[in-house]
């Protein structure tokens, strides 16, 4: 029924083939048998196939004036169950916290567990970031920085809270991987990933959160942390694989209320470190 390996991105994003294989593996990482991506009602990528797409995508298609306007950013929000070849499936869809340009994502998935708040999170934080990287026909970043950093922004705006009222950003720049992708394979390029992700989970305390912006650049933000201990925390990590401890930039940097509220300087901090 499925190619796991069928990835199809829209001509009008041009994207690289490591970014169109990347999110092939965020969308087979969570068990889709069938993902799509939409940006402003245009299907931009497809990961997977299915003998129902047509019905599919009318089904989506009557509803997508009413998610536009009701569904809630990160609400993952069922559209139903099908059978095919023997398999129960189910069908969810949810909207990014894009900004102006509305963005959803299609998970089509067998029936049983529910895929768990970080599952959702760390997909869409690869649509997002594909999403961002392309390039329209004409020349223009489909998403730019602030559609990106603004739910970042509310999202540490909320940590924020009682004594605690400032932290760190930590953001990790790690070397070009993309020497080693093509004659790694998809499999050993996904656990390469995966170790990286796996490692910073296992630095990321209970109130704090991390984040990939790009394929190299991924970021820590610890509220109530001094960038004292940050150093003492970080300055020694390194990100182990099967094949090698990757390289990496590291650079520290103190949030507060003030830089927030500061929509110049906060974005700044992301624009240099992409």
């Amino acid at each position: 029924m499925t190619d796991p390996i069928h990835v199809n991105t829209s001509p009008s994003m041009q994207m690289t083939d490591y970014h169109s294989r990347r999110l092939g593996i965020s969308f087979a990482s969570v068990g889709a048998i069938l993902g799509w991506v939409y940006l402003a009602g245009e299907i931009v990528y497809e990961f997977g196939r299915t003998e129902k797409e047509e019905w599919l995508r009318g089904l989506v298609s009557e509803k997508l004036t009413d998610l536009v306007r009701n569904l809630e950013f990160m609400e993952p929000k069922p559209l139903g169950t099908f059978t095919e070849r023997g398999k129960n499936l189910k069908i969810n869809i949810m909207r990014l916290p894009e900004g102006e340009v509305p963005v959803f994502v299609l998970v089509v998935q067998e029936i049983g567990p529910e895929l768990s708040e970080r599952n959702w999170e760390d997909l869409s934080n690869q649509v997002l970031t594909f999403c961002a990287t392309g390039i329209s026909m004409r020349e223009k970043n489909l998403l730019d920085f602030q559609t990106i950093t603004e739910p970042i922004r509310k999202k540490m705006e909320r940590s924020f809270s009682g004594q605690t009222k400032s932290g760190v950003i930590a953001f990790f720049h790690l070397q070009d991987l993309s020497p080693f992708f093509k004659p790694m394979g998809v499999v050993k390029s996904q656990e390469i990933l995966r170790e990286v992700t796996t490692t910073l989970h296992k630095e990321t305390r209970e109130n704090e959160f991390n984040f990939q912006l790009n394929p190299r650049s991924y970021f820590l933000f610890c509220p109530g942390e001094t960038l004292d201990g940050a150093n003492q925390r970080f300055g020694s990590l390194y990100f182990p694989s099967k094949h090698l401890i990757l390289d990496y930039k590291l650079k520290i940097f103190p949030i507060d209320r003030d830089v927030l509220a500061d929509d110049t300087r906060f974005s700044s901090i992301f624009i240099e470190n992409f």
